[in-house]
């Protein structure tokens, strides 16, 4: 995988020896506004590591904080459903960000850049992704299964994938 200098600068300008792994991030958030976790991330603090969600509906909010996937990525399973916002999602060796299944949220101002795909959906998934950068994958920046997802895509600026921005059943 290709590993862009300027996003290692990036990463270490947003937490110079700070860091913090999402699982932990995830662990200590509590419920607020209709989720079971809300997850306030703070852009000061560079996060570490995936995350795998099942069984309830969670929220990862921030104002630019950067995840270093470190080769990992977010999964949100069928019977969860994931809102995130303002966040920076880097360096996954597979799609920074699957909804499997029936997975299904609102993925909104997020960054993707140097990850394997931006964003993976799984059959059956049903999302909304509006303004957000999805650049500098490897393979797709949004890879979608099947014609019969349920996604409403808008104001999204993808490039540089070589593979395609869209996969043929995106909407774009």
């Amino acid at each position: 995988m290709k590993r862009l200098p300027w996003l290692l600068a990036l990463l270490c300008l947003a937490a110079p020896g700070w860091s913090v792994p999402l699982q932990q991030a995830f662990d200590q958030a509590t419920p607020g506004a209709g989720y079971d976790r809300i997850v306030y991330l703070d852009q000061a603090t560079l996060y570490t590591g995936g995350l795998t969600l099942s069984d309830g509906d969670y929220c990862l909010v921030s104002s630019g904080a950067v995840v270093d996937l470190e080769g990992n990525r977010i999964i949100v399973n069928p019977s969860a459903s994931l809102d995130i916002c303002g966040v920076v999602l880097a360096n996954s060796d597979s799609a920074a960000l699957k909804f499997s299944g029936a997975g299904h949220g609102w993925v909104d101002h997020v960054t993707f850049c140097a990850n394997y795909d931006g964003l993976y959906f799984w059959q059956n998934s049903a999302m909304k992704i509006t303004s957000c950068i999805i650049a500098n994958s490897t393979r797709y920046g949004v890879y979608c299964h099947s014609e019969y997802d349920l996604r409403w895509m808008a104001y999204n600026d993808a490039w540089s994938n070589p593979s395609g921005n869209y996969r043929e059943y995106c909407p774009s």
